[in-house]
């Protein structure tokens, strides 16, 4: 009903931004023009046709279209058509039920609204704020024009979690639909939440170099920030400042919100409320951890088959800004957001696809190993060069800034692969930096979790797995892991054995890529 208001009334929307609905006479179709398109007479716009009073012949008329035409007469119908709408009768449901849950009533609604456009549970909360708060609507299109005017659009069900935290409601958003949320508890929650997202926005851009939203693993990160800085009145002592940001990459590159988000709100608040200092952060941080041991450091192997739209690589660009990193040719440091078109922050391969595809795996030359952050116009400078030729007349810092291997003798084509080794290993640690965990140093035994306590019981294990005692295993232990030959297709091939995973990987040659082989896969 909303959207039909607008198409009717199109000067209604609070935004400023009108809904151009076209009608075209000639097919019965509705259209959002092109800037093309509204230069036909013939697509004629839905607000006036539906119009109370609306006269179709001079529509017509001013369409070009005279009596004497063919489809004079058609067409006249097909517009009293669309008026008709005006008519059309809109069926209201009415639900009752003896036992309101809000989660029932949003479900109803999601299985409801099956066509046009999808809504969320969020569109529904918004609904009903606006329903119960005159100016709702207006006041949070407002807020949300701000935030994207600071770059920083985030969606509606992000801020709504926030605003119900702040309204004493759960993160669950749902119940803010609840009748004893008044339009004055609504106002108050509403106002606490803009102040708490300001507050959280200058603290992602400042502290911890996020200058946009797009640039988060997910709108959520904002969340407890917000929430830590609203009850401290914006204000964190300089150790806290530290603990926050660290905890922004934890989230970020674990995915901490991946699942069960709402539960994990709801916990993240209660330790806000609850907690402080060191002892805060600590539980905080460890739970964005995930099921990694708290301190274990990132492990080169970690950033396998890692690419541009994986975390790592966003941590990695926040550590390329935080870092000053300038561009390969102009010298001047990378800008997030820069005037100059030709300036804007591209990611390049390193080893140009054209000249590694027809060698090497996807997986390989597309990896974030082998991804760099420069303009545009480097870029194009670069083209499909090979390192070992473009990067000559590179100054020997710019590479260092993007954590390039300064071995010459990785950059030929058939030393890619030591190329991506090198480089993950580095980018490891530049990770490892960010997140506060150790570096690696190549000594240190990949783990995933934390290891099983002495005085656990382990009830199975799979006996089909290399039988390898510790002694053993450090022994034979390399950087890739415990190393292995064998003889396949005629050659000598070279593969590195994981024990945490299980998992054999042959770096290059036939054969090339990982195997399970407790599984029996590749």
């Amino acid at each position: 009903m909303t959207s039909l208001a607008w198409v009717y009334q199109p000067q209604s929307k609070a935004d400023g931004r009108h809904i151009d609905l076209r009608f075209d006479v000639r097919t019965e179709e509705f259209v959002t023009p092109s800037a093309v398109q509204r230069k036909d007479p013939l697509l004629i716009p839905v607000s006036t046709l539906l119009q109370e009073n609306v006269q179709f012949y001079p529509v017509l008329n001013k369409a070009g279209v005279s009596p004497d035409n063919p489809d004079f007469g058609t067409w006249m119908q097909r517009l009293q058509k669309v008026n008709n709408i005006r008519s059309h009768q809109i069926a209201v449901i009415t639900y009752e039920s003896d036992d309101y849950e809000y989660e029932e009533v949003a479900e109803l609604f999601a299985r409801l609204n099956k066509g046009g456009r999808r809504l969320s549970k969020g569109d529904l909360v918004y609904s009903a704020i606006a329903a119960r708060w005159s100016t709702g609507l207006d006041t949070m299109d407002a807020f949300h024009q701000e935030l994207r005017d600071s770059d920083f659009d985030l969606n509606r069900e992000a801020v709504l979690r926030l605003m119900s935290l702040l309204a004493g409601t759960g993160a669950h958003h749902i119940k803010l639909i609840g009748a004893e949320v008044n339009e004055t508890a609504l106002k108050e929650a509403w106002h606490a939440t803009e102040r708490a997202l300001r507050f959280a926005i200058d603290f992602l851009k400042g502290e911890c170099s996020i200058p946009r939203s797009e640039i988060l693993s997910s709108p959520n990160v904002t969340i407890v920030p917000a929430l830590l800085l609203h009850h401290r009145n914006g204000k964190l002592r300089p150790e806290e400042a530290q603990l926050l940001r660290r905890w922004v990459y934890t989230a970020m590159a674990f995915s901490h919100y991946s699942l069960q988000v709402e539960g994990k709100l709801d916990a993240e608040a209660r330790l806000i409320r609850s907690r402080a200092g060191e002892d805060l952060f600590a539980e905080l941080i460890r739970r964005a951890s995930g099921p990694r041991s708290l301190d274990s450091a990132l492990h080169p192997r970690d950033l396998e088959q890692k690419y541009s739209t994986h975390a790592f690589f966003k941590l990695l660009y926040i550590a390329a800004l935080r870092g000053r990193a300038r561009d390969w040719s102009t010298n001047i440091a990378i800008n997030d957001q820069p005037m100059n078109s030709g300036s804007r922050i591209e990611f390049h391969h390193v080893f140009p696809r054209a000249r590694v595809q027809g060698t090497y795996a996807k997986e390989e030359w597309n990896s974030l190993a082998n991804l760099a952050f420069v303009t545009g116009q480097t870029n194009k400078m670069i083209s499909s060069r090979l390192p070992a030729e473009y990067m000559a007349g590179i100054a020997p810092e710019r590479l260092a800034e993007q954590w390039i291997p300064n071995d010459p003798e990785l950059r030929s084509l058939d030393r890619f692969p030591d190329f991506l080794a090198a480089r993950r290993s580095l980018l490891a640690n530049v990770l490892n930096e960010l997140l506060g965990l150790p570096a690696y140093d190549g000594r240190v035994i990949r783990r995933d979790a934390d290891e099983i306590p002495a005085d656990e019981t382990v009830i199975a294990e799979d006996t089909s797995a290399p039988a390898l005692v510790k002694a053993d295993v450090q022994a034979l232990r390399t950087e890739q892991g415990v190393e292995l030959h064998a003889t396949y297709e005629g050659r000598r091939t070279t593969a590195y054995y994981d024990p945490p995973s299980r998992t054999v990987t042959i770096p290059s040659g036939p054969g090339r890529g990982r195997t399970n082989p407790q599984a029996g896969r590749r």
